[in-house]
């Protein structure tokens, strides 16, 4: 798996946790699930600028 496949994957999950936080029973789920979106997000943006954004990678 390449460096540009872990970031697309990271980023349809955190799309897929933003989607189901809208569908969640009480605002604590909503919380929790975009919480984990905007972690994974995070985590994809940062293998983005470093394997896509010139610095490198598979």
């Amino acid at each position: 798996m390449t460096d540009r496949d872990v970031y697309l994957k990271l980023a349809a999950v955190a799309e897929e946790l933003m989607a189901l936080s809208e569908t969640a029973d009480t605002l604590v789920g909503e919380a929790a699930l975009r919480t984990a979106a905007s972690t994974i997000a995070g985590t994809a943006k940062a293998v983005y600028e470093h394997a896509l954004g010139g610095e490198g990678g598979h």
